[in-house]
């Protein structure tokens, strides 16, 4: 508990863009508020309006979803309203959700279930924060703005050695690359009876939702296979974490594609 009296739950993992945020000054570029019947409303004027201030198409859909879910969460578990709130920081957005109707209630008890509202929240943003006073429940949820070197898309690499494969991706993880990821995976494991694949993550620069969700089904792709095996290296501690939380199945990490090799059973 805080000196003001307040409490807080929060999450924070490294942002998506990496490197230090300098949070600057803030500028107010969404003032909205909300009830049952302005939810749809809320996700399209929340589209509008980060897009326009820099966030890249695939990472301003998890803004919505994440922004959406913490509304409808004070809509349906809260005082049915509420007021959503974008601020622009020098690299930062930052999302604020209040439930003013609901002074005295412990933030620390709200429910986080996996895939639900307050876990998407936690796992989607790059910092994550609740906190409940006087004035009711406020949830923020910050997203950072890439620099434009980190907004290429990754092409992925197939190389092929002797007794594996690596895919190597140099670029952001985002939704223009995943389909690429997929085909890439596709022709290996159509290709080859018991693929070892190795994915080196080392020089990506940015991600989305879209981009995880494409290293989650190369994942299930490969180990569908006979004796196949994926393995993910250069990943950031932070990027793994969240990796870990947002995905169904365990992935194996090494820190370098040399160090993978070892994993492989004799050919």
């Amino acid at each position: 508990m805080s000196d003001d009296g307040t409490t807080h739950a929060s999450h924070v993992v490294s942002g998506s863009g990496g490197g230090m945020r300098n949070a600057g000054t803030p500028v107010l570029i969404l003032d909205h508020a909300f009830d049952r019947g302005s939810l749809y409303p809320l996700r399209e004027t929340l589209e509008a309006h980060v897009v326009h201030a820099g966030l890249p198409h695939g990472r301003s859909v998890d803004l919505v979803l994440t922004v959406h879910e913490l509304a409808a969460n004070a809509v349906f578990h809260g005082s049915g309203t509420g007021r959503a709130r974008i601020w622009h920081l020098e690299n930062v957005l930052r999302c604020e959700v209040a439930d003013p109707g609901t002074s005295g209630h412990d933030a620390a008890e709200w429910p986080v279930r996996h895939g639900h509202g307050l876990w998407l929240a936690r796992y989607l943003s790059d910092r994550f924060t609740i906190g409940s006073g006087p004035d009711g429940l406020l949830a923020t949820a910050d997203f950072t703005l890439p620099g434009p070197a980190s907004l290429r898309s990754a092409t992925p690499r197939l190389r092929r050695l002797e007794s594996h494969t690596v895919l190597e991706l140099d670029g952001a993880l985002d939704e223009q690359a995943a389909p690429e990821i997929g085909a890439a995976v596709g022709e290996l494991v159509s290709g080859t009876p018991a693929p070892r694949l190795v994915i080196d993550l080392s020089a990506v620069t940015y991600w989305d939702s879209t981009g995880i969700t494409a290293l989650i089904v190369a994942q299930q792709r490969v180990s569908k296979t006979a004796a196949g095996m994926l393995v993910l290296t250069g990943l950031a501690a932070e990027f793994a974490d969240r990796l870990d939380a947002l995905s169904p199945v365990p992935f194996t990490t090494r820190e370098t594609p040399a160090a993978a090799v070892h994993l492989f059973p004799p050919s």
